[in-house]
């Protein structure tokens, strides 16, 4: 009785743990994903974007900036656009959910990968498998 009595607590602490605790956050790893990104800027993503797997990404990068910054599909988005390529993740209530690298593919268009953050049981940002993605500006 005892066994399953210290199961069923540890199972329930489980559950009930707060999972957002464990998440990388886009204050902490995420800025450290950023930063780790040093080249001065070569493009500029300011403007309205149309992904076809995020729909409509309004995007604000100021003039002689790095920093990117906007939402789509109900994300906060912040990034950095470092030589040229640019690096976003996609985050919700201060939670990294999606990391996105892209570079350019001719003009006005944008292709790279997302992928997933990593799960909430393991450290880092982002999961290594990845799925294409493709940006063009309106």
């Amino acid at each position: 009785m005892k066994q399953l009595t210290f199961a069923l607590a540890l199972l329930l602490l489980c559950i009930s743990y707060p999972t957002s605790v464990a998440a990388a956050k886009v204050e902490v790893e995420g800025k450290a994903w950023l930063d780790s990104q040093k080249d001065p800027a070569e493009i500029n993503m300011n403007g309205t974007w149309n992904s076809e797997e995020w729909g409509d990404l309004h995007l604000i990068q100021p003039e002689g900036s790095r920093d990117v910054s906007g939402n789509g599909d109900g994300y906060k988005i912040v990034g950095v656009a470092s030589g040229k390529r640019l690096f976003l993740l996609f985050a919700e209530n201060h939670t990294v959910e999606y990391c996105a690298t892209l570079s350019p593919n001719g003009e006005n268009r944008m292709i790279g990968t997302y992928s997933n953050r990593k799960s909430r049981l393991h450290s880092g940002l982002c999961q290594e498998k990845s799925r294409p993605m493709n940006m063009k500006k309106q």
